[in-house]
């Protein structure tokens, strides 16, 4: 079994909604692909719709 923190909030991942599972995913792969391409590549959430691109740029 595995947690994560949202908010202070310790929480099951199997406790998780859809959207809460595909956030967490692809927090896990960005984060383990920039540390194995570190100083060759950056990779970034991909945001969708070009309309939806400025808020995901702040994140």
């Amino acid at each position: 079994m595995s947690f994560v923190h949202i908010g202070d909030e310790l929480v099951s991942t199997d406790d998780l909604d859809d959207e809460q599972r595909r956030r967490l995913a692809t927090w896990l792969k960005t984060t383990y692909l920039n540390t194995l391409f570190q100083g060759k590549a950056e990779f970034f959430e991909n945001c969708g719709a070009v309309d939806q691109q400025e808020s995901c740029n702040r994140r």
